[in-house]
């Protein structure tokens, strides 16, 4: 919902926060409500057609997640870091400004100048870290989703060649394995 830039009311405020809240609130709800039933629907289309696999797809969402928590756990420091040092730099620019003054008057203009690039250069370090650790996350995140698209089928492969399953099936357990993941 996108605030009404002339508001001035308190009122009005609040009542367009809890608004937001509300319709998020309920869209959450609902998100998660329609995520269960997808879960156990497919879980039991999956378990149906083969119990192993169900029990493969429960094994490999497990350590995915848990890989993409640890893969991913470093970004949460970058960001807390970086919002720690973009604060320091403008503090540094503002006041920087409300003492420029002074500063001229004592000829401490080098002195600001290295300590502000200095400021800058942490900020910017620290946008790199957080850029391959992006790129790191989303290699990974890519990497898993592909292997999801084809583990299903090196599975059941076997079973397919053999003419214990038709292909229509390979279909059915890709889809489940994947709403299931």
């Amino acid at each position: 919902m996108e605030r009404n830039k002339e508001v001035d009311n308190p009122d009005q405020r609040i009542q367009e926060d809890v608004s937001s809240f509300t319709g998020f609130s309920l869209s959450f709800f609902l998100t998660v409500i329609r995520t269960t039933l997808d879960l156990v629907s497919f879980s039991a289309i999956l378990f149906s057609i083969m119990p192993e696999l169900f029990i493969a797809i429960i094994v490999f969402a497990a350590v995915g997640t848990g890989a993409t928590v640890l893969v991913g756990k470093v970004l949460i420091r970058l960001h807390y870091e970086s919002l720690q040092r973009e604060a320091d730099f403008r503090f540094s620019l503002v006041r920087i400004r409300e003492n420029a003054e002074s500063i001229a008057f004592y000829g401490g203009e080098s002195v600001e100048e290295r300590e502000t690039k200095e400021k800058f250069h942490r900020v910017i370090d620290n946008s790199n870290l957080i850029n391959v650790a992006q790129r790191n996350l989303d290699m990974f995140i890519t990497s898993y989703n592909h292997v999801t698209e084809i583990l299903p089928t090196i599975i059941l492969a076997n079973q397919y060649f053999n003419g214990i399953i038709e292909f229509g099936v390979i279909s059915q357990v890709r889809g489940a394995f994947w709403s299931i993941l």
